[in-house]
């Protein structure tokens, strides 16, 4: 659709797959996952989110070390192959073992031919996973059907700095995928409707359910409008696919009166330091 010159994105149908996944057991995880593709598929969703590590779950030491895949490994290409047969981008997470040998959580998107289109590795890493896995380092965003989307992973999304950037660098549609366990899973929904509302973006955030040994994991998952309207809330505990039509035009409604972007204003670090040098010093 055009607006005199200007292209606007067509609606995206984005499902969100809120499952359980049995850690350290890549064949039953991928065949979770291959059922929740052909759901998707049939509610004819674009796109398709999952959560953070969905192949593998957690997993560390031994299992880390037999689990890890190489860029362009089996794991990813049996993705390619599901996403291209349902015909559904699709987000999926794994954990990557980097060329100098380090480990990531990686998530790979793919579009509905299957072809690779974004590699995003966790930048903020959780408690123990700094001590198997390194961070990533890039942060950028990409296209889906002209919505320019970004990739977070699960405790990025509690510093706004890295939204902030995709936002600035044009991203409007943020996925956040996750693996966030008790007593956490009320805390996430503060971060994504912050995200969602600074940025004036959509927000769209898949969480598992299930428990294993450590955690247990409520799930919680929602969609958040660029006015911090919650689209979809997939609640607590329950395995759930569900899909939600996003419009560009929410986008646009959400910037009339004020646009946080376009008004923010940033002062030089070495006068502000001044300013409030001067204030306590007076103050005292």
């Amino acid at each position: 659709m055009k607006t005199g010159t200007k292209v606007v994105p067509a609606a995206l149908r984005v499902a969100v797959a809120q499952i359980a996944m049995t850690d350290g057991d890549r064949e039953a995880n991928l065949d979770k996952v291959a059922q929740v593709l052909c759901e998707a598929s049939a509610r004819r969703a674009d796109f398709l989110l999952l959560p953070e590590l969905c192949l593998t779950g957690l997993v560390a030491g031994d299992a880390l070390v037999g689990l890890a895949e190489p860029p362009g490994g089996p794991i990813q290409q049996a993705m390619r192959d599901l996403a291209r047969h349902h015909g559904v981008a699709t987000a999926f997470s794994y954990p990557e073992r980097g060329e100098n040998g380090a480990f990531h959580i990686t998530t790979e998107v793919v579009d509905k031919s299957g072809t690779p289109v974004h590699v995003y590795r966790k930048i903020h890493l959780f408690s123990e996973e700094n001590v198997w896995y390194q961070p990533g380092d890039a942060l950028a965003p990409f296209s889906l059907w002209d919505w320019p989307s970004g990739l977070l992973t699960c405790y990025d999304v509690e510093f706004p700095e890295p939204a902030r950037q995709l936002a600035l660098a044009g991203c409007r549609l943020l996925f956040v995928n996750a693996a966030n366990m008790e007593p956490y899973e009320g805390v996430h929904r503060t971060f994504v409707a912050a995200r969602a509302m600074e940025n004036q973006i959509y927000v769209v955030y898949c969480n598992r359910v299930g428990a294993n040994a450590r955690y247990r994991y409520r799930g919680n998952s929602l969609v958040l409008a660029p006015d911090g309207t919650v689209l979809l809330d997939l609640g607590l505990d329950q395995e759930a696919v569900q899909c939600v039509d996003l419009e560009w035009q929410a986008i646009v409604q959400a910037r009339v009166a004020y646009d946080y972007l376009a008004e923010r204003r940033l002062l030089r670090q070495d006068s502000a330091y001044a300013r409030c040098g001067r204030t306590l010093g007076e103050s005292q």
